[in-house]
């Protein structure tokens, strides 16, 4: 799947899922945004992925990203045309978690999943969209399996999850007519930092209802963005897709 002249923004992509979108998108010759939220991080990202996968490192640009801050978000996305003069996908995959039960979870604490998980989706979307609008493109949201099932403990980053669904369908219909398609991918237990809150005992429950018997890898992941954001998708819009190893089904 050639992304030849394609420019790709991944956020979240200093690490995890989206680091390895971006090593992938790499190999298919597209030129990659490397977006953390501070800036000395994409940076080492991008040392790494020039190191390990022995290349130049001229498609791939580095930013730092504050998902809260729309100022921020707009003059990131103003440099990124400047640098490349178009973004041609967008896969917003940043996201923050919790493990905690209603009654200990505080009013701030639910706002600060939503400005990061959502509201920062919608910010960024919103500034890549003024632009995608004149050429087309793929908008990739990174959704959960909680976001259509719910989970124990999770009210907070499924009910985020929810509205990013809730989003991506929305938009898939109004963004229709500027060739722009908006799809979600929707992981399973992957093998990420964001399990750390995770007991052992329950990421072993969790292997053992998964039929592939194991947690995802970030590279299990990545070949689904790479579908969604190449021509072979071109026809798929609105679908929230489960790469879950069969968890949910």
């Amino acid at each position: 799947m050639n992304l030849e002249g394609k420019v790709a923004l991944i956020t979240g992509s200093t690490r995890g899922i989206g680091n390895s979108i971006a090593r992938l998108f790499l190999s298919n010759k597209a030129k990659v945004v490397i977006c953390g939220s501070k800036l000395e991080n994409a940076i080492k990202a991008k040392e790494d992925i020039k190191r390990e996968l022995n290349i130049s490192g001229d498609d791939i640009y580095p930013v730092g990203l504050n998902m809260k801050d729309t100022s921020n978000v707009e003059d990131v996305v103003n440099s990124i045309i400047n640098k490349f003069g178009r973004i041609d996908i967008l896969i917003n995959n940043a996201g923050i978690t919790s493990n905690k039960s209603l009654l200990d979870t505080t009013d701030e604490e639910f706002m600060d999943i939503f400005k990061i998980n959502f509201f920062g989706v919608v910010s960024l979307t919103r500034e890549v969209v003024k632009h995608m609008k004149n050429t087309g493109g793929s908008i990739i949201n990174t959704s959960s399996m909680v976001g259509t099932y719910g989970g124990r403990n999770q009210a907070a980053y499924a009910a985020s999850k929810f509205a990013i669904n809730g989003l991506t369908k929305s938009l898939a219909k109004e963004l229709g007519i500027y060739n722009i398609r908006v799809n979600a991918v929707s992981p399973g237990v992957v093998e990420t930092d964001m399990m750390d809150i995770v007991t052992p005992e329950m990421k072993e429950n969790l292997v053992k209802m998964t039929p592939l018997n194991r947690m995802a890898t970030p590279s299990d992941l990545a070949g689904i963005y790479l579908y969604l954001a190449s021509d072979l998708s071109k026809f798929t819009t609105g679908a929230i897709i489960g790469v879950d190893g069969g968890l949910v089904m």
